[in-house]
């Protein structure tokens, strides 16, 4: 099929129906009759070899293939945003106040960030634009392209470096964590050596407070890939009582060492050991290219950088840093 033989008009219908499931509202968004799309839902059909959508009695429900045009239709669109986008010239003299501003910031994170970034962040927000609201989603190993091309999130923070990224988004360092150990009392790692070898570490049993499975965990692929497993006792889906059990039991976690501190500091009891050999992770901020170029956009993602440099000071982590593109 020679794209330049095909009419980009029916491009539009495709992804309005794709986003609204009904040919009357298509129809409408478009200032067209219904018949009209109905006649390029025709053309698109005969031009794809597929029905692209099925009616049912919730709507027109698309097919494979026209789920899998979506993931190309919005990159198309966030393409041309970023173009348009580009050449809109301010408003002279226009500023940007983020103590008068109201605006919803959606950041997608994982669990570990609940007991050490996000608390400071949430703090400083609230402090320099009280009128703002902050959403935060759970992290999931895959892509954020499109969320973060399209809008739908503003940024991602993302453990291991193993978030794959594309043209339409730039990624930063945050810092650099290391993995620890925390146990409690009833742990018999409790009173002995500061660092630990592998095999005295695979040898505990385990709680497991991640919302994603080990088979994506980095450290447990890590493990898999030289024949070794963790013995896990206890899963639970997020850091809220892992203070609280290990307190309780003989079991032993793996959280970043900034997490790790910070749960200390409610749960005393709670001794840090280190890996031998030690193991690192970085963390990493996630933004779409063209989102920065709104000033409510660029404001946060500078207020993350202030919470990560008062995190890392108040831990006493290694120095943090955000810059623009790749660090």
């Amino acid at each position: 099929m020679d794209w330049r033989r095909i009419d980009l008009n029916l491009l539009k219908v495709l992804a309005v129906m794709l986003e609204e499931r009904s040919v009357a509202r298509c129809a409408e968004r478009l200032f067209v009759s219904p018949s009209a799309v109905s006649h390029a839902l025709a053309k698109l059909r005969q031009m794809f070899s597929d029905p692209l959508f099925v009616r049912t009695g919730g709507g027109m429900l698309p097919t494979a293939r026209a789920q899998s045009l979506e993931r190309s239709l919005s990159l198309l669109k966030a393409v041309l945003d970023v173009e348009l986008e580009a050449g809109r010239v301010s408003a002279p003299g226009a500023t940007f106040e983020p103590g008068e501003s109201v605006r919803d910031i959606r950041i997608v994170s994982p669990g570990a960030l609940e007991i050490s970034l996000l608390p400071v962040l949430a703090a400083i927000l609230r402090s320099r634009a009280p009128h703002w609201s902050l959403t935060i989603e759970p992290f999931e190993r895959r892509s954020y392209e499109i969320d973060l091309a399209t809008g739908r999130v503003d940024f991602v923070l993302s453990v291991g470096g193993a978030t794959p990224i594309g043209a339409l988004v730039d990624v930063a360092i945050v810092w650099e964590d290391e993995l620890v150990v925390l146990a409690g009392p009833r742990s018999a790692l409790h009173a002995g050596s500061d660092r630990i070898s592998t095999e005295l570490y695979l040898a505990q049993q385990h709680i497991y407070p991640l919302p994603w499975p080990t088979s994506q965990n980095y450290l447990d692929v890590e493990l898999a890939r030289a024949g070794k497993h963790r013995k896990i006792a206890f899963s639970v889906p997020s850091y809220a009582a892992l203070g609280h059990v290990l307190e309780a039991t003989d079991l032993i976690a793996s959280i970043p060492d900034r997490s790790a501190r910070a749960l200390i500091c409610r749960h005393p009891d709670l001794r840090l050991i280190r890996l031998d050999p030690p193991r690192r992770s970085q963390l990493s901020l996630l933004w779409g290219i063209s989102a920065l170029q709104e000033p409510a956009i660029s404001w946060a993602r500078s207020i993350i950088q202030d919470a990560a440099a008062k995190h890392g000071d108040a831990g006493g982590g290694t120095a943090n840093r955000i810059g623009s593109g790749q660090d």
